[in-house]
């Protein structure tokens, strides 16, 4: 049979040197036609550029070969990888027929919707492993970028495809230059692919994937995060009562603990030790949890936030976490033989050590404490663990004058070091707003007491001083003071008219 319309590239009487111009004129004239007889002759052609770059152009400008028409376009698409797969398994493939490929797969990967209806072209995969180098690397950020836009990833099998293009991207990674933002991308991607995995109900199953992104993507920081926080997520998911829950969780904890010291950032690791206890806690595993309580201290024992350049956000978060860190020791019971206050102790020993914190951030977190101290003392507790089985202070030492005489004993050195550290603020204004802080910390925390009253009246004269007696956080303070029965209006006004008379003088 023969084809009058056919571009036959092997023939010495192939009319013109640019096979894309000829295919161009052809599809003009001849229609949709002519792209199946370019198919049926291209069989035959020598693999050069000249063949990849026939291809593309059947593949882009012909709409017999758009992939996201109906009817018989995939069954050519099949046809056009089942020409690659011959040409390329019997010759080696060149930088140009490269980065033709490259070309291919791009433009189908950008048609398609979804990375299922991709994984069904015949030889997919078998065409992907041929790619290398920059054009694979291309190849495989699209792949993630396209699985992870907006679904999760339930087939087993495509979670294993995903998981071999996430290797092989990371396999290109240049370890010597980490932070290089396509490096980042890469890792963010792989990231968000770990992070949309939805096993269901096979816990297990997801639990053993996690681990083996661990193995295989030991290099990459933000990867290691987020196989801690999807490990925590799987025990929180996972809740019931029997005993093979206790283990999965045990599992989980384990996951995140061996994961956790391999994170290069202190800080980073602080906050992932707190929200494994918490889930520990959450799980009734209270040794567990204490044990994690431990290695956050260890570890806030070494972050240094002057280390290197460090963005406001890293202040703030850091101040966030130690916030969070006070809030988990509510539910934390206390450990008789320790001190109940014991791991209070050791937060605020440290703090105090840490010489590189400044006053604003060191206030935050003893104004913190003080609200911390303040909800232990109750007889109700504001909040508990979800897990019946972990009691709470309140109904530990219920009644017990030891423990409240503890709590306030201890109290009383967070006061006082409240005090001296927002006196150490050396910017006015600054300082104004530390007292206030405080003044409200006390203020919120304690009953109207002589003690509290001098204390919160020496606070306010600070930030009179700083601040101005016509600031409005300085007069809401005042209201408030006023409304807990701190500091009476007619002291207040006693001591504006002092600070008058000295200004005089």
């Amino acid at each position: 049979m023969s084809y009058p319309h056919v571009i036959d590239l092997a023939s010495p009487y192939c009319p013109g040197p640019d096979p894309e111009l000829v295919l161009q004129r052809r599809m003009i004239k001849r229609g949709n036609k002519v792209g199946a007889q370019v198919l049926v002759k291209w069989q035959g052609l020598p693999a050069d550029a000249a063949t990849w770059k026939l291809v593309t152009v059947l593949q882009t400008r012909f709409p017999l070969f758009d992939p996201c028409g109906q009817g018989s376009s995939n069954s050519y698409l099949d046809s056009i990888f089942d020409g690659i797969l011959e040409r390329t398994s019997n010759d080696e493939i060149g930088e140009s027929e490269l980065s033709s490929l490259q070309s291919i797969l791009l433009k189908l990967l950008n048609h398609f919707d979804n990375l299922e209806n991709i994984l069904q072209l015949n030889h997919f995969n078998q065409i992907l492993s041929m790619m290398q180098g920059s054009s694979r690397t291309l190849i495989n950020l699209r792949i993630l970028s396209i699985a992870t836009r907006n679904t999760f990833v339930r087939d087993p099998t495509t979670i294993q495809f995903l998981f071999e293009v996430s290797r092989s991207l990371h396999d290109c990674i240049d370890l010597s230059n980490i932070k290089d933002k396509e490096n980042n991308h890469s890792a963010h991607l792989i990231s968000r692919f770990i992070h949309m995995v939805d096993y269901g109900y096979e816990g297990e199953r997801h639990l053993t994937f996690l681990v083996q992104c661990r193995g295989a993507f030991g290099s990459m920081s933000e990867v290691k995060e987020i196989i801690v926080h999807s490990s925590n997520l799987l025990a929180v998911k996972s809740r019931r009562n029997d005993i093979s829950y206790v283990i999965f969780v045990k599992s989980c904890i384990a996951c995140s603990e061996v994961t956790i010291p391999s994170i290069p950032c202190h800080l980073k690791q602080l906050n992932l030790y707190l929200e494994t206890a918490e889930v520990a806690l959450m799980a009734g595993l209270v040794s567990h949890s204490d044990g994690l309580v431990d290695s956050a201290l260890r570890c806030l024992n070494n972050v240094d936030l002057l280390e290197g350049s460090r963005m406001p956000k890293d202040i703030d978060w850091f101040q966030s976490i130690l916030c969070k860190f006070c809030s988990l020791i509510v539910m934390i019971p206390g450990d008789i033989e320790r001190g109940v206050t014991s791991i209070p102790r050791n937060l605020f020993s440290i703090l105090s050590s840490l010489s590189w914190m400044l006053p604003s951030m060191k206030v935050k977190v003893l104004c913190a404490l003080i609200l911390t101290f303040t909800a232990l003392s109750q007889k109700n507790l504001l909040y508990h663990s979800m897990h019946d089985e972990v009691m709470g202070n309140d109904s530990l030492f219920y009644g017990d004058q030891q423990y409240l005489q503890e709590l306030l004993s201890f109290s009383v050195v967070i006061l006082q070091s409240l005090i001296d550290t927002v006196l150490q603020e050396p910017i006015q204004v600054a300082r104004g707003n530390l007292a206030l802080d405080a003044c409200n910390a006390i203020a919120s925390s304690f009953e109207a007491c002589e003690g509290a009253s001098d204390i919160c009246s020496k606070l306010v004269e600070t930030a009179k001083l700083s601040l101005g007696s016509d600031n409005k956080y300085l007069q809401s303070t005042i209201e408030f003071l006023n409304s807990r029965g701190l500091v009476q209006w007619e002291d207040l006004k006693r001591q504006e008219n002092n600070l008058f008379c000295e200004s005089v003088v």
